[in-house]
């Protein structure tokens, strides 16, 4: 009995030896270098809390801390993107020892001059056949049309890569996703922002060394992807992708709202010291600041720091619709449609925009041009006409335009104040579009400022928030790119013109209807298990 019990301690002594956790190293420090062994001067390399630059002989080093996870080097322009397995790897995990070097490939003709940043919101995956639709109707336009811009490409996302919120938990989609945002399936490099359903639920790991609930929730997207707030440089510009999703409780994922941490201020902050005032500075989020900059206090700080550069724009996403914002201070943010449009039920978002991405071409420290570009459809497919007294809709719900039938209504979703428009009556120049003020309207009459043609499919074909429904605010949500024209002659061929910033011409005259449901909006019918189209 003495021998077992003396056995019995020594295998609880040995176990708690095994337990104690091994003291972190005091510091990171590495080499940021050339294949070639030659030093890299004044490179950023960050724990998304320190940041230095590498001295004279490509060497950097700051104080180890708990809750940093991992250790990235901010791509200079002069250097290429490196990529492993088809992703961007520009970041090493931090483990039990205190040395990361990176290696960088320098580009043969120097920093770009120009390039083109595609930027997708909310692919929003939450089971396999959406990662099917994405495979299929998504990455292949990517692809094809980087090919079509012609220059160098590179592209990011804005959150909600997947779809996990409350008893659904779909991270174990991520590694799918990743492998089909791959440079060799996309035609390019994809970095990643995280958005609020990249999370975990449920909860499934906690560290000590990360305290705030986001951070314990954020692991298994740095696992797969890299780090939540993190830059890199291309050309002129200095990109930044930061997450601005706080969450408010343990039990309650829908609770969260927009912010950041004074860790994430001081980091950015730290950041941008290093980036010349003359170079394009664009800040990746998924939750738009709008509204929320004059309330939130870390909001408002990011904000008066973007502020104070010369060249500072916003790209969010999040609300699955397009919309253009220019702030009193200077800087200007756009909030993206989404690639999954209305969570891949359709072919097109609630506010009428087709399932798509943005792409601006950046010339130096400006973008000199941009484009809305639906998925699978051609890039001039810009605007929808249809008249002021359709119907819209089908089985489940039905909206009667009362517009009359003399008006038409255009939808043209990537608006700006900078673009115009002209509408031409059998030929000739007859007007201009008058803008529909934006409402939130959801029940009749039906002539306000929604894409009605898109609510009747997404609403009264597919079933999606109609009126006995819980989601109604997601598919019938607000439009901020719908204008009116009445006709001087109500049977007139009619064609209406717009030209955008940089003075490309978009056309239309085709006046769309319930007859056009089928050939833009129909999904491909793919297996659904019961119960989960609800």
């Amino acid at each position: 009995m003495k021998r077992l019990i003396l056995i019995i301690a020594s295998v609880a002594a040995g176990v708690s030896v095994l337990a104690a956790p091994k003291p972190l190293p005091k510091e990171v420090k590495g080499t940021v270098s050339t294949p070639d062994g030659r030093p890299i001067v004044g490179a950023v390399v960050s724990d998304g809390y320190h940041v230095a630059l590498t001295d004279a002989e490509g060497k950097y080093c700051f104080p180890r801390i708990p809750e940093a996870y991992q250790v990235f080097v901010s791509v200079p322009s002069e250097y290429e993107v490196p990529l492993r397995q088809g992703q961007p790897c520009f970041f090493k995990k931090l483990e039990d020892r205190p040395e990361y070097d990176f290696t960088l490939v320098p580009l043969k003709k120097g920093p770009e001059k120009e390039f083109n940043l595609f930027l997708i919101a909310d692919p929003q995956c939450q089971w396999v056949w959406h990662v099917r639709r994405l495979s299929e109707e998504a990455i292949p336009d990517l692809k094809a049309y980087g090919r079509k811009c012609k220059g160098p490409d590179y592209a990011i996302t804005l959150g909600d890569i997947a779809y996990s919120e409350g008893h659904r938990n779909t991270n174990y989609l991520l590694p799918l996703i990743r492998d089909e945002f791959s440079a060799e399936k996309t035609g390019m490099p994809v970095f990643q922002t995280i958005g609020n359903h990249d999370f975990e639920y449920p909860l499934t790991a906690v560290e000590d060394g990360s305290p705030s609930i986001t951070q314990r929730r954020h692991r298994y997207f740095e696992d797969v992807f890299g780090p939540a707030n993190y830059s890199f440089n291309r050309g002129d510009a200095h990109i930044v992708s930061m997450h601005n999703v706080c969450f408010e409780t343990f039990g309650a994922p829908g609770k969260y709202h927009a912010d950041f941490s004074d860790e994430q201020v001081s980091w950015l902050e730290q950041d941008l010291a290093a980036v010349p005032e003359d170079k394009l500075v664009i800040l990746c989020v998924h939750i738009p600041f709008e509204g929320l900059y004059k309330k939130i206090p870390n909001v408002g700080k990011v904000m008066d720091l973007l502020a104070a550069r010369k060249h500072a724009r916003i790209v969010s996403g999040h609300t699955h619709t397009i919309k253009h914002l220019h702030y009193p201070n200077g800087v200007s943010e756009f909030v993206a449609g989404a690639m999954s449009g209305c969570w891949w039920w359709s072919k097109h978002c609630a506010d009428g925009a087709p399932n798509g991405y943005c792409v601006w071409k950046i010339k130096g420290n400006e973008v000199v041009a941009d484009i809305y570009k639906g998925q699978n459809f051609p890039d001039d497919y810009q605007m929808r006409i249809y008249r002021g007294d359709a119907v819209f809709g089908g089985p489940f719900e039905q909206f009667k335009m009362e517009h009359g039938a003399g008006t038409l209504l255009v939808n043209v979703w990537n608006w700006d104040e900078g673009w115009r428009s002209e509408v031409y009556e059998n030929g000739r120049l007859a007007g201009s579009l008058e803008p529909v003020p934006t409402s939130g309207e959801f029940e009749a009459p039906y002539n306000g400022s929604k894409d009605w043609w898109a609510i009747g499919y997404n609403v009264g074909v597919v079933g999606r928030g109609h009126i006995k429904g819980s989601t109604r605010n997601n598919y019938c949500s607000k439009n901020y790119h719908m204008f009116k024209y009445t006709l001087k002659d109500p049977s007139a061929k009619v064609k209406v013109v717009v030209y955008d910033r940089s003075g490309r011409k978009f056309s239309c005259s085709k006046i769309y209807t319930t007859d056009d449901y089928d050939a833009m909006t129909k999904r491909p019918s793919y297996p659904v298990l019961p119960g989960w189209e609800e």
